[in-house]
């Protein structure tokens, strides 16, 4: 399997996640009488898990760009890490789900993410690196 496929494939599973995980699976508060930070922040990673997907395809379909989408990738899962802690947050109650299961199972998400991505970019370096010809000799034809 190459690189492009395993790579867009993860990464497009992994949007996919963020995106369930933001807009079904995880408990937020549901916005009834009054819209608390923390169905923003559903709304914000479910939207940036959609981002990564998109990512994610356009990896399978563009393998010129790997590199400039694969940081795009890191910067996406760390941005998925901070929009429930730092950008927008959540419910102030340490008691409440959004705060006690659904801050921290983003977070981790968003760190597995960015980390999935560093991973890549060493693999890609290394395919660059041993392409490359290091030896002094000059080579005549």
């Amino acid at each position: 399997m190459t690189n492009g496929l395993f790579f867009g494939s993860i990464t497009v599973a992994f949007g996919t996640i963020v995106s369930l995980l933001s807009f079904v699976l995880l408990p937020f508060c549901n916005p009834g009488h009054m819209v608390m930070r923390c169905h923003y922040t559903s709304v914000v990673d479910g939207f940036v898990g959609i981002a990564i997907a998109l990512i994610g395809i356009a990896y399978l379909l563009l393998p010129k760009i790997h590199k400039t989408l694969t940081y795009v990738v890191i910067v996406a899962g760390v941005l998925t890490s901070l929009v429930p802690t730092v950008i927008v947050g959540v419910c102030k109650h340490p008691f409440m789900h959004c705060h006690s299961i659904s801050s921290p199972v983003l977070q981790l998400v968003g760190i597995i993410i960015a980390l999935f991505g560093v991973a890549n970019i060493a693999f890609l370096e290394s395919r660059i690196f041993e392409s490359e010809d290091f030896t002094n000799e000059k080579h005549n034809a």
